[in-house]
C-alpha cells in the first residue's frame, strides 16, 4: 500500500538450506568467493569501473525515465 509516496507494505523472505549436492560446481565455487572480502572489494570496483564508463560514454542512455 503506497500512504503519501511512502511504501507502507511489508515482506516476509523465507530462506530454505539447500542441499550443495544438487548445486552446480559454478554456483558452489561463487558461494564461496561471496564470502571474501578482497573478491567483494574488487566486483565492486569493477561494478563502478563499468558504471563510469557508461555515464562517460553515454550519460542519455542511463537517464531516470519519468
Amino acid at each position: 500500500m503506497i500512504a503519501g509516496g511512502i511504501s507502507t507494505a511489508t515482506t516476509t523472505m523465507v530462506l530454505e538450506k539447500t542441499d550443495d549436492s544438487r548445486l552446480s560446481p559454478r554456483l558452489l565455487e561463487l558461494r564461496k568467493k561471496i564470502h571474501s572480502e578482497e573478491y567483494l572489494e574488487s566486483a565492486i570496483q569493477r561494478i563502478a569501473m563499468v558504471i563510469s564508463k557508461k555515464l562517460v560514454e553515454n550519460p542519455e542512455e542511463l537517464k531516470l525515465q519519468e
